[in-house]
């Protein structure tokens, strides 16, 4: 009942979802340049989150000639509401990312394969580490540390204490967004991806194991395209940027206060809930990001 109600009622709300959001993201920032890159690593807690975070941006990646390793961190047994028996569930996923490889050319696939919605367990971040000390790169992406679901934020918490002992250092760290939407003021690095736009939709048709929509995402990377004051970036991607030590410090503050963002945040997966998922608790979530 809930879906269909939601089905009726898009084409009427979508169009005004998408006008008032993009007055709300509304800014003056310039594009960022895609900066010089041999290897760029990218944290996915799950399969699907680097391909809605920043599929595009892989593709830019790769067209410069970088090598794109992608760190899966779970294993995937746990992605699913539908009664899909586990390991069957995880081979499927694996092979849906493989299907987008050629379109979004990442170089490298890592699995780290930890127990999906299990990353708060997880105890040591050594392989985190390993894995940056072995890839090297010049860019690493996580996803952020305020985020609507668990893995997310336990993911990038282990990100950065791995980085407070690998021998290697990134040169920038940028959080990517999922499913909790990033306070415009909080946006400090924009990228372009009109022209990859159509890669980056094609690759999320290849998630057919999940029962989520993907709509939302996608629409928020047209209307976050009002950041920026090029007319021409029709679509983007945001980050936030930092220095591992900025990222790190970060962390280590974020890490005291027990937040359960997944109680106060709502999931960007719908257009027709995209005010909704901005909106709910909005004064709370500018605060925390304005206390890290």
């Amino acid at each position: 009942m809930k879906q269909a109600i939601m089905k009726n009622a898009a084409p009427v709300l979508n169009p005004a979802i998408k006008a008032s959001l993009r007055r709300f993201y509304k800014a003056d920032k310039s594009l960022t340049p895609l900066e010089p890159a041999e290897r760029v690593l990218v944290f996915a807690p799950h399969i699907d989150d680097e391909t809605i975070g920043l599929g595009g941006t892989i593709r830019r990646y790769a067209d410069a000639g970088a090598q794109v390793t992608i760190a899966i961190i779970t294993d995937g047994k746990n992605s699913n509401a539908a009664p899909v028996e586990a390991d069957a569930l995880a081979e499927t996923r694996k092979q849906e990312l493989r299907s987008i490889q050629d379109l979004l050319g990442f170089t490298d696939v890592r699995y780290l394969d930890y127990p999906d919605s299990e990353i708060k367990h997880v105890a040591s971040s050594e392989r985190f580490g390993e894995l940056i000390d072995e890839i090297r790169p010049d860019t690493i992406y996580t996803t952020s540390l305020i985020d609507a679901h668990p893995d997310h934020v336990y993911s990038a918490h282990l990100v950065a204490d791995a980085l407070k002992h690998t021998a290697h250092q990134p040169k920038v760290v940028r959080e990517y967004e999922i499913n909790c939407p990033v306070p415009p003021e909080e946006i400090n690095c924009i990228m372009d991806i009109t022209d990859q736009f159509p890669l980056k939709q094609r690759a999320t048709e290849a998630f057919k194991s999940q029962v989520i929509a993907f709509d939302g995402f996608l629409a928020l990377a047209e209307i976050k395209a009002a950041q920026t004051n090029d007319t021409n970036a029709r679509y983007v991607e945001t980050f936030i940027e930092n220095t591992p030590q900025q990222f790190i410090q970060a962390a280590d503050h974020l890490k005291t206060e027990d937040r359960q963002y997944e109680n106060h945040f709502k999931q960007a997966n719908r257009t027709v809930t995209l005010w909704w998922a901005i909106f709910k608790n909005l004064k709370l979530k500018k605060a925390i990001y304005q206390s890290r």
